[in-house]
């Protein structure tokens, strides 16, 4: 074996481990979640906003705007899953056991948000966008869903989302505005 046999016994304990517990998760999710107010809650904040962008989008600027809010949803959900591995927050309602992310977050309410606020008075500067935007899911959907009990910031300041949440909007910003797109041939 290449790797050390110490090496190898230290990670596999690790991974047991983590095995016990994602199992003890899985059972409280299935006992306790699944399938209560909480959880069908997450589920139509997972599905309403998607179903209401798609209703009312700019049509002719869809595939544009679709870059930009997986962009968003990349983003959002890698950072949420090293910040919960990191033990920064946890989530106590998910819609799916299996992600470290909160999903209707991540990749409903966060992105939406962020197509919602592009297409709205397009000439407005994408700086004062970028603040409404960071302000809106840092200073008030954090707040609201600890409230709801659904997020618990164990180390995690919403100060400390704000930057994040506003650079995210301006890159994703700058992908839906890009002029650089070329013709597939």
């Amino acid at each position: 074996m290449i790797i050390p046999e110490e090496v190898a016994k230290k990670t596999d304990e690790a991974y047991h481990f983590l095995v016990k517990a994602n199992q003890k998760d899985h059972i409280i999710w299935m006992e306790d979640v699944f399938l209560s107010w909480q959880w069908w809650f997450c589920f139509i904040l997972a599905i309403i906003p998607w179903v209401l962008w798609w209703k009312f989008r700019k049509k002719e600027s869809t595939n544009r705007l679709l870059l930009g809010a997986f962009f968003t949803m990349f983003i959002s959900t890698s950072l949420d899953s090293y910040g919960t591995e990191l033990g920064y927050w946890g989530y106590r309602y998910e819609l799916l056991p299996f992600l470290p992310s909160f999903f209707p977050w991540d990749l409903s309410l966060l992105p939406v948000a962020f197509l919602v606020i592009v297409q709205i008075k397009p000439n407005i500067s994408p700086i004062l966008k970028a603040i409404f935007y960071a302000f809106l899911s840092s200073s008030i959907g954090e707040p609201f869903f600890e409230w709801l009990g659904f997020y618990n910031p164990i180390t995690w300041n919403y100060v400390y989302s704000l930057p994040i949440q506003f650079i995210i909007f301006l890159v994703g910003y700058s992908l839906v505005t890009s002029k650089k797109f070329e013709a597939i041939k």
